[in-house]
């Protein structure tokens, strides 16, 4: 006689909230059980009532339909042995009677059950059986919860699984609230500033940057304040548990600055009020005045404060090197640079050529390191601004440019040196305008910023086929 087919689901939570500290206890939920009989090839899965704990509302998830991609998935966890032949493309009936072999063997809550649910719940993912998948995913963590207690960071897979079918159906706020349920529930295990909480983080940064990168049309601000939080959290971490001199403190605070530097640009791009002394100009996309203004003065301090605890930081490692630190202190300028600080800027630079020029043995180190403007590149990952003589990518044209860069480092008189007649003239000028719209750190004589007439510089072009 068939077995029965128990049914189990959850209810969705309650709307996500800010990364505020965890609560500290939540209601414990009765676990129900998914099996299959002999003769059946897959399961149908339907919801029973259940509990989840609750969060706070916080304006941090915004409804918002709109779908995104997620990364595909599969089982991880071997099976066990079927009593009786099944087809191996069968895999979604394989793990339901395994599942209920279990069940039989230790009961509903068998600690081997979760994992068996996590393969059940991945095999149904790949099948684009979501509805079916998550209750799988669902049924698993609540395992999970009743052998490793409430708050167990063993959740945590499960709950990305989730998040994951909520991001492809395209349910922005139930995968909010996933994503901040992963948080809160690691923050109460380990405590908001534990270095355990090292990985979840990073995992978190991660999802953002694959899910919803910056530069998507899908982007919104919310996303990038999220995960500018999650990046200055790793970095407080590690800064208290390792010190400002262990590598990944000058990463992440970099890392801070970079989603700084991304966030005032998407303001920009959408309309912003500019407080007096704080200009845009590096690249700017250009602005549209009919949106709401966002004040970027909270962004400029931001950045400005983690590139100094990059500054720190590097100078603070036995292993750096001079030129190393002089470019902390160099980026340190070029913040403020962008931001049109140029007396801000002049500080910086002084201190890096300071730097170079004091070093024994190297006088005039500092002249040639400073000796040709360099464009401020705050994404770039290297320390070391790329140079001309470093390799291209093969599909990369380099265009000659002459121009005049300002001691403000504004870039003046742009133009091309004997460019190929393959590239249209509209092309050329919307090239000068883009240049025309970045800004240079400038040459420094003496550690004071100079001007520079004739410069030549090679603007990097990617060629496109068809």
């Amino acid at each position: 006689m068939p077995l029965l087919l128990l049914l189990f689901a959850f209810c969705s939570s309650p709307v996500a909230q800010s990364l505020d500290p965890p609560a500290e206890s939540e209601p414990e939920m009765p676990a129900k059980s998914v099996s299959a009989g002999d003769d059946s090839t897959a399961a149908d899965i339907k919801d029973a009532p259940s509990e989840e704990p609750g969060i706070e509302a916080d304006s941090m998830a915004e409804a918002d339909d709109s779908p995104d991609v997620a990364e595909d998935a599969g089982p991880q966890d071997d099976l066990p042995e079927a009593s009786e032949y099944v087809s191996p493309t069968d895999a979604v009936t394989e793990y339901l009677r395994a599942i209920d072999r279990t069940e039989i063997i230790g009961g509903g809550y068998a600690p081997e059950m979760a994992d068996l649910y996590q393969g059940l719940g991945k095999t149904l993912l790949e099948r684009r059986e979501y509805e079916k998948a998550k209750v799988a995913f669902q049924q698993g963590m609540q395992i999970v919860r009743v052998n490793q207690g409430l708050n167990s960071p063993e959740q945590t897979n499960y709950l990305f699984s989730i998040a994951e079918i909520e991001n492809i159906i395209g349910t922005r706020r139930s995968t909010d609230e996933m994503l901040n349920l992963i948080y809160q529930l690691n923050a109460r295990h380990f405590g908001e500033n534990d270095v355990g909480m090292l990985p979840v983080l990073q995992r978190l940064v991660s999802w953002y940057a694959r899910e919803r990168p910056f530069d998507s049309e899908y982007s919104r601000y919310p996303d990038m304040l999220i995960s500018a939080k999650l990046v200055e959290k790793m970095a407080n971490i590690t800064e208290k548990n390792f010190g400002l001199s262990d590598p990944k403190t000058a990463e992440y605070y970099r890392k801070s600055a970079q989603i700084s530097w991304i966030s005032a640009r998407y303001a920009l791009g959408r309309g912003i009020s500019v407080e007096p002394g704080y200009i845009v100009s590096v690249g700017a996309p250009s602005q549209n005045p009919n949106t709401q203004g966002i004040s970027i003065k909270q962004l400029v301090a931001d950045g400005e404060a983690a590139f100094e605890k990059v500054v720190q930081s590097i100078e603070a490692q036995e292993n750096s090197t001079i030129e190393e630190q002089a470019e902390a202190l160099a980026q340190l300028g070029d913040w403020s640079l962008a931001f049109g600080r140029r007396r801000t800027a002049g500080e910086a630079y002084k201190r890096a050529h300071d730097l170079l020029s004091n070093t024994v043995g190297s006088r005039d180190l500092a002249n040639r390191y400073f000796k040709n403007p360099t464009p401020v590149r705050f994404m770039d990952p290297k320390l070391i601004p790329v140079g001309n003589d470093e390799p291209l990518d093969p599909r990369v044209l380099e265009l000659e440019v002459s121009m005049t860069i300002t001691e403000g480092g504004r870039p003046l008189n742009v133009d091309f040196v004997d460019p190929p007649e393959s590239i249209p003239g509209d092309h050329l000028r919307k090239f000068k305008r883009d240049i025309s719209d970045m800004r240079f750190r400038p040459r420094l004589v003496n550690g004071e910023p100079e001007d520079i007439r004739d410069f030549v510089w090679n603007f990097p072009v990617i060629q496109v086929e068809g």
